[in-house]
């Protein structure tokens, strides 16, 4: 193999004989100089490789012919093989990236290139000290060098800037070293370690100075203005490099120097990690300027991977998985977002909506920012799930809080600004991509994929079935080209097999009720609300993917026998449903109400999963009723992220947005389907936390009323909307509040209801959502006001929003009514009546909005501009008509799936359900008969159809106009038709149930974030002088943290 020490000769042969080619075409001059970078980064791949096949020892090189201390050595290990491959591979992607920028400065600028990554190379080969700072010194002087060959006004003065404050720390930094020798007596690493300094007189002040020197180069929060101006002002290219190898060249510093310290720096160095990571995202929240976001993120990450190196001991074993896996994905993303911000070349992520059209530019930046996020399949979503393992399981809560909470706040503003980049672009200005610019985003992203797979097989967490459905959709988004006909059946087809597979060959044969019935709902429903996707024309690029991936993420919480699994399910249906719902041309804003709202209730349940994991040792979703002494805890945690899919009261300012901004056929899949994750997810919470002692807490009776609070408030929103899917959207609030009333009951018939009406939701949600698409298909509009006398021109519309809400309002003779005769009897049992009143109070309103949906849309006279129209697409209604077929067998047979439910219920609920004789239903309340009950309503209403048809022959029929309204004829038709504001009246007497008191408290905590972040960042004033006073006080003021004051 080639020496290490072939690296240092490679580059500095080259950096000095780039002077001869001055004059030369800059074409050779680049030539030169990228065959050494590929050189040197192969020297680093092949002693990598050597150690990960074990054919390979950690080596020393000395120089001089001596050994330490009277010589400079470096070391080649494992460690060091790593560092060295990343530092180099990025320096390759760089200078691939900056070939046009290097060309037009010429072969000053490519010297100074190679020697800053020679730089770090020794860095972190040297194991002597002064060695160290010297190479440290050249490559903050060299990074200078490149930004201020950029020669514009702000670039030279950050770089002056950074300047001044590398030079003060590294004057720090060698006054350390000097105290370090004077009192150990050596400059090699090694002795200093063994030297124990701390124990020396002393000693405690050398060992400070040079680890606060490194902290320093860190950039830790706040003194780190100087840092993030650089950031901002130079070339995006420049900001990768700082930000990709840089950073990780001072992150191995600060490992490969923090033994000098000992144990009891470790603290202090997680305490820095702490206010880096947290003060800087908060920051990043209000920002604006891409390039200065990616710079807060970047020292957010740093400190985050501070805390992880500060928590070694308590990480054990799983420190290197969790430090490497969390690194490669800052390094990789933040140096893809770096280019990306170069290709686009606007300051503000506001303008970064030109990529719009650029769909491969779109799936780089989703990969780079989700990646920093930590969400599946990526690397860091792995390490973060065994950090707060780890963590959990040697109780160190609080360290919990602290990542997710920074977590947080980099969501807030990473996500917003990718809903930026999806916002209708009205400038027409062309966005040009050069293939040396974009080649480096696209290998990152490849580096990104393929890490994915290798953390994941290294955490031993999960199978490669796993992958199934990213690998599903990568071929999907790969055959993105095809039309969307073809893309259509393909959906089917897949979600076809899986629901073969999972339920038919899975779950029916172990006669697993509950997992076959929600499989229906998630994989079946999903079948039939893809059949609207053919009316689509041209290729719906991006959208298919997707649909794959939040189905396999519900089929996956299904499957689920472990919380990882669970979350990692949850987590990739959220992300997929976000990013469908981000499609709807104003979804941009709600979408992202929606996807914060989901990842906070996330955090908070995977605070719950750790919760339980530190008191039984064990991720099995079985061990959850093991859980004893933080039962009620583990219980709150996790179910207020189901609480969030639910859109319960207080939680559910996400939803009504969400659901009407999303697209007309992605808004049946989340409002019928999608919710119901939320419900699976609360009955495995109840099961496997042990319903006795479920039962036996106060929290049952706390969701109670949540429950009806929920369905109250939910239907009273939904009777003052004019917008007709904004109006179904917050009956869902309502129906939800129903189902989560009925779980909190704690009873056979609370919980029989409650499933039951989770299958009923289904089909009429459903149902009406695919029904008022299809008239806004139509129509062209979604205000009710704007339709009437529809029913003539859309009858097989009408007869699908009549059977929708005459089961929604819960009215003999369809299922509807078997719910709500079931609540009744679940509630005079339970002996919750004043909870049961609001319930039962909040289904009179429901009829309201029912009545005005019908009333409305199809009823009065019809407008002039829709009286060509015809019924909606063939499309539209098969799912529709399969659904209402589906109602009429289970109004008429109800007993299909209420008895086998109550044999499932009676193993967890021996007490009280339904006693059943042939179709009839009794409890010791009374019974219902849901067959001859049918029977009376056919038979009725068929007497009285055939007495109309006789009659009708004789009846004249009176036209629009043949009427006398107060004497004068109308104007025009739509004054006869009392649509807009139709309750007002109610407005007086209930009005305030209405009011919008928790969005405005929303709104108001979000807004004092910003504010509280722009006090914060007025800290920074671009002086260079107080960037240098910042450092000087922050150097004090560690010095006195960590010696107890003055």
């Amino acid at each position: 193999m080639v020496g290490p020490i072939y690296i240092i000769a490679i580059s500095l042969g080259t950096a000095f004989s780039l002077g001869f080619f001055k004059k030369a075409n800059r074409n050779i001059s680049f030539g030169l100089m990228f065959f050494a970078m590929a050189f040197v980064t192969f020297i680093s791949g092949q002693w990598l490789y050597a150690f990960l096949s074990h054919q390979q020892e950690t080596i020393q090189i000395f120089t001089a012919g001596f050994k330490p201390p009277f010589s400079i050595s470096l070391q080649m290990g494992f460690h060091e093989a790593v560092f060295l491959t990343m530092i180099n591979v990025l320096g390759l992607l760089s200078a691939i990236y900056l070939f046009d920028h290097l060309k037009e400065k010429g072969a000053n600028m490519m010297m100074v290139f190679m020697l800053l990554f020679m730089g770090l190379n020794v860095v972190v080969m040297t194991r002597d000290i002064f060695n160290l700072f010297v190479f440290l010194e050249i490559s903050s002087i060299t990074l200078v060098g490149l930004i201020i060959l950029e020669k514009k006004q702000d670039a030279i003065s950050s770089g002056f800037k950074y300047l001044i404050a590398s030079g003060i720390i590294s004057q720090i930094l060698l006054i350390g070293i000097i105290a370090a020798y004077y009192y150990g007596g050596s400059l090699f690493i090694n002795d200093m370690v063994d030297s124990n300094l701390l124990f020396v007189k002393g000693g405690s002040v050398a060992v400070f100075l040079i680890l606060i020197a490194v902290v320093l180069e860190l950039k830790p929060f706040p003194a780190n203005g100087w840092a993030l101006d650089v950031y901002q002002s130079a070339t995006p290219g420049i900001g990768a490099i700082v930000s990709g190898a840089v950073a990780t060249t001072s992150l191995f510093i600060l490992y490969k120097l923090l033994p000098i310290g000992g144990d009891a720096w470790l603290l202090p160095i997680g305490i820095t990690g702490v206010i880096s990571f947290l003060g800087s995202n908060f920051l990043g929240i209000n920002q604006k300027n891409a390039n200065r976001i990616l710079g807060y993120s970047s020292i957010g990450q740093v400190g985050l991977l501070m805390i992880i190196m500060s928590l070694s001991k308590d990480l054990g074993d799983k420190f290197e998985f969790v430090f490497f896996s969390i690194l490669i994905s800052h390094y990789l993303a933040k140096a893809g977002l770096f280019w990306i911000s170069g290709i686009i070349n606007k300051d503000e992520i506001g303008q970064w909506n030109i990529i719009k059209n650029k769909p491969g530019l779109i799936v780089l930046t989703g990969v780079f920012m989700l990646t920093l996020l930590g969400l599946p399949p990526f690397p860091s979503f792995y390490g973060k799930w065994e950090l707060i393992m780890n963590l959990a399981h040697s109780g160190n809560f609080t360290w919990i809080a602290i990542i997710l909470l920074g977590s947080f706040f980099e969501a807030i503003y990473l996500l917003r600004w990718f809903g930026k980049t999806l916002m209708n672009n009205e400038n027409s200005e062309e966005l040009i991509v050069k293939f040396h610019k974009i080649f480096p985003a696209v290998i990152s992203s490849f580096l990104i994929l393929m890490f994915s797979f290798l953390t994941a097989r290294w955490s031993g967490l999960m199978s490669v079935k796993y992958f199934i459905p990213f690998a599903i959709a990568l071929l999907l988004f790969a055959l993105d080209f095809l039309p969307v006909f073809i893309k259509n059946i393909m959906a089917i087809a897949t979600v076809s097999w899986y629901s073969y597979v999972l339920i038919y060959q899975t779950y029916i044969p172990e006669n697993d009720i509950l997992r076959i019935i929600f499989g229906f709902i998630f994989l079946i429903g999903a079948i039939l609300l893809l059949f609207p996707g053919f009316t689509f024309k041209g290729k719906r690029r991006g959208f298919y993917p997707l649909v794959i991936l939040m189905f396999s993420g519900l089929a996956g919480l299904i499957e689920a026998r472990t919380t990882f699994q669970f979350f990692f399910a949850w987590e990739m249906m959220t992300l997929a449903s976000y990013l469908l719902i981000i499609r709807g041309k104003n979804a941009k804003k709600t979408s992202f109400s929606y996807i914060l709202f989901s990842m906070a209730g996330a955090f908070m349940m995977f605070i719950g999963f750790g919760l339980a994991y530190f008191e039984t040792g064990s991720i099995s979703l079985n061990a959850l009723a093991d859980v004893l002494i933080y039962a009620n805890w583990v219980y709150i945690l996790v179910a207020v992220g189901f609480l969030v899919k639910i859109a319960s009261l207080g939680v559910h300012i996400w939803l009504p947005d969400s659901y009407t901004e999303a697209d007309d056929d992605v808004t049946p899949m989340i409002s019928s389907i999608l919710v119901k994750s939320g419900v699976f997810g609360l009955i495995i919470l109840m099961l496997s936390m042990s319903l006795k002692n479920a039962a036996s807490s106060n929290i049952p009776y706390i969701l109670g009323w949540i429950g009806a609070l929920s369905a109250l408030i939910g239907n009273m929103l939904a009777i003052y909307q004019e917008d007709v899917k904004k109006l179904v959207a917050y009956s869902s609030i309502g129906i939800m509040g129903y189902i989560l009333f009925g779980l909190s009951m704690m009873s056979h018939l609370g919980w029989l209801t409650a499933i039951s009406y989770s299958i009923v939701h289904f089909l009429y949600k459903a149902l009406l959502f695919l029904a008022v698409a299809g008239i806004i298909y139509r129509t062209k509009t979604r205000n009710i006001y704007e339709m009437g006398g529809l029913i003539k021109r859309m009858p097989l519309s009408f007869i699908s929003v009549l059977i929708g809400i005459i089961t929604l309002a819960g009215m003999p003779p369809l299922v509807g009514f078997a719910g709500k005769w079931m609540f009744y009897n679940a509630v005079i049992l339970k002996g919750w009546y004043f909870q049961g009143a609001i319930v039962f109070f909040s289904g009179i309103v429901a009829f309201l909005y029912c009545f005005k949906l019908i009333h409305n849309i199809f009823l009065g006279p019809i407008k002039d501009n829709h009286r060509k129209l015809k019924e909606t697409s063939v499309w539209w209604l098969i799912p529709q008509f399969v659904l209402i077929i589906g109602i009429m067998i289970i109004s008429v047979y109800p007993k299909i799936i209420l008895e086998p439910i109550g044999l499932y219920l009676s193993m967890y609920f021996p007490g009280e359900g339904l006693v059943w004789a042939g179709t009839t239903a009794s409890t010791s309340l009374g019974y219902w008969d849901a067959t001859q009950i049918m029977m009376v309503f056919a038979g009725m209403f068929g007497v009285i159809f055939i007495i109309l048809f006789l009659m009708s022959r004789k009846v004249q029929v009176v036209e629009q106009f043949n009427i006398v309204f107060q004497a004068e004829r109308p104007e025009r038709p739509e004054t006869t038709h009392y649509a807009h504001n139709m309750y007002a009246p109610y407005n007086k007497a209930l009005g305030f149930l209405a009011a919008p008191f928790i969005t405005n408290s929303w709104e108001f905590i979000y807004e004092s974030f910003h504010a509280i972040g722009d006090q914060i960042r007025k800290f920074y004033t671009g002086n260079g002088q107080t960037y240098a006073l910042h450092i000087v006080m922050y150097v004090v003021a560690f010095y006195l943290f960590i010696n107890g004051g003055f």
